[in-house]
């Protein structure tokens, strides 16, 4: 037998307090529909969490689990009843056990019963309303509303940066007028020929370890020797009173900050035994340097514990390939993208009303090209940490894969590649990030990885949503360079060849020292490079590569930015790229 008791104690081993008025509407919703305490509390968990998301008990709650679940149930086990009573009083065993007046009276209640069904079918078929946000995760606790600062907010879809051409800037804005042909788009594999689909990780060995980066030293200074027409290179610890040439990777001799009296060059396995050597900076009139830095200096070594250096040389970066090189696969019109780093949610809240506005700014303008970098669901975010959620965090990110699926009814041409991200707390901690998988195939969404580089019609676009630039810059330090700093921050990604030069990486980063190898390196200089960082917006030139940081779509509890991009066919083709920075 139900009691408010039992009610009482079942709803506290969920943590969830109710209402005395409550606790009696559910013991009458027991006695009446003979169902347990257990049972009950199961349904309603069950009923809430698919149709309330996760909504706590009420009187109106309860009154709607009752008109869709147990009157359905109760319907059903009566037409059951009547079926086999119909079927009985039909047979001739009734008068052999004296059960014909029964079966008189049992007529009668199903004639009562049949003449009062309609009443009951039609108030199951009435639709109770039921407020509901598709793409909010189902909470043990009341959802936390929209973010006061972003729903207020009076700047939506203003123009914040242009980058590009007068005429290439008026054609962005009329991209969903583009000819919709078929775009040839493909992940671009590295140097053996692979793609990085999954992650086999934390089971480096040091010596394998130490090959590696020895491996990578030696390439990168090949590449920066040939590219300043340099012969060859000596030992870090050799003894010398003239000018010689030695390779190497920078690092710090402690375990903090870099500065310009802890600089150490470790030299190749080949030259120098894989040892380091201090490094004077005294007489250099200029240098950029930070720890994972492969470089070549030119200096004297006159003891062989010190290398005072005269001059440093860093650029090894590839040649931008020509977009016209494969004619089977060229641009022969515009191309216009939509490109946007997460989260996609504010601080203060999981109603993602920013990804829904993206959504509802894509099937507006319907580019050909969308470009989304995570996290869709931050570690960090206080609802996530708290542990809140009511459904797994792998299948909250379905929903919103699904709620980003939609977008081919109204633009079935727009072609959505999502880059993955070590932030988001259903997916892998480690760089180079795996792609994501989900069970529901899409044919317009595409995974990809970590970093990640694409290949659209001969346009190279690398993509990263790891914030390398900020990465970098607490590490750098730098004399007599000036310019822009973010542009030589973006510098280093192409004259090292690597999305993410910087070693050893913030704690917080963790990387894989073999995938990074195989998977992070550039296979040339990209025509355009995606580079979400939270430094503030910028669309740069740097080495005939146009530089991208559409910072994110939400800062803290209001919204944020994304770009819209259109590359036309032209010869030149840093020259036919434009660049708007749109405020969502």
């Amino acid at each position: 037998m139900a009691t408010e008791e039992l009610v009482t104690e079942q709803f506290q081993f969920l943590g969830i307090e109710v209402q005395k008025d409550v606790l009696r509407k559910c013991v009458s919703l027991c006695e009446e529909y003979n169902v347990d305490p257990e049972t009950f509390i199961e349904q309603w968990m069950a009923f809430s969490l698919t149709n309330l998301n996760g909504a706590p008990p009420s009187i109106d709650n309860l009154n709607v689990l009752e008109t869709r679940e147990f009157s359905k149930s109760s319907a059903s086990k009566m037409n059951v009843l009547a079926n086999e009573t119909a079927r009985s009083s039909t047979g001739a065993s009734l008068p052999i056990y004296g059960a014909a007046a029964s079966a008189q009276s049992e007529n009668e209640v199903l004639s009562n019963y049949m003449t009062t069904t309609p009443k009951r079918i039609k108030v199951e078929k009435e639709q109770v309303p039921i407020q509901q946000n598709e793409i909010c995760p189902a909470t043990y606790s009341p959802t936390v509303g929209s973010s006061v600062k972003y729903t207020s907010r009076t700047n939506q879809g203003s123009v914040v940066h242009s980058y590009g051409q007068d005429i290439l800037l008026q054609k962005i804005n009329n991209c969903k007028d583009l000819n919709l042909t078929d775009i040839n788009i493909t992940q671009v594999a590295n140097d053996d020929g692979e793609l990085y689909s999954k992650a086999m990780f934390g089971f480096e060995f040091l010596h394998e370890k130490a090959s590696t980066f020895d491996n990578h030293i030696r390439y990168v200074s090949q590449c920066i020797m040939k590219k300043n027409g340099l012969s060859e290179t000596t030992s870090v610890t050799q003894k010398t009173q003239t000018e010689v040439y030695v390779a190497g990777r920078i690092e710090c001799d402690a375990d903090a900050r870099l500065n310009a009296k802890s600089v150490l060059l470790q030299g190749t396995w080949e030259n120098s035994l894989s040892n380091y050597v201090t490094v004077d900076m005294d007489n250099l009139k200029q240098y950029s340097l930070f720890p994972g830095q492969v470089v070549v200096m030119r200096g004297i070594n006159p003891r062989g514990d010190k290398f005072i250096a005269h001059e440093v040389f860093h650029d090894g970066a590839r040649p931008v390939p020509d977009p016209k090189a494969d004619l089977m696969n060229t641009l022969k019109d515009s191309l216009s993208l939509v490109i946007a780093a997460g989260p996609y949610t504010t601080s203060n809240s999981m109603g993602y009303e920013p990804l829904k506005d993206l959504i509802s700014y894509i099937n507006t303008h319907r580019p050909q090209v969308v470009i989304l970098t995570g996290p869709f669901l931050d570690a960090d975010h206080a609802n996530v940490k708290d542990n809140s959620m009511a459904e797994t965090f792998k299948s909250f990110f379905e929903k919103l894969i699904d709620s980003l699926g939609e977008i081919s009814v109204s633009s079935p041409h727009t072609k959505i590649y999502i880059a993955s991200s070590l932030k988001d707390a259903f997916h892998v901690n480690i760089y180079p990030t795996p792609p994501y998988s989900v069970r529901k195939k899409h044919p317009n969404i595409h995974f990809i990885p970590d970093p990640c580089t694409l290949n659209i019609n001969g346009v190279v676009i690398g993509v990263t949503g790891t914030d390398v630039l900020m990465h970098i810059s607490q590490e750098e330090i730098s004399l007599g360079m000036g310019g822009d700093k973010l542009a030589r921050l973006a510098s280093h990604i192409l004259t090292q060849q690597s999305f993410y030069p910087l070693w050893p990486p913030p704690a917080s980063h963790p990387v894989d020292a073999s995938l990074w190898a195989a998977h992070a390196q550039l296979a040339c200089t990209p025509h355009v490079l995606v580079l979400p960082s939270n430094f503030r917006y910028f669309v740069k030139e740097v080495n005939g590569c146009v530089v991208v940081n559409p910072e994110h779509l939400t800062k803290g509890t209001g919204g944020g930015t994304f770009a819209r991009m259109i590359i036309c066919d032209d010869n030149e083709l840093s020259k036919s790229i434009a660049v708007q920075i749109l405020r969502i």
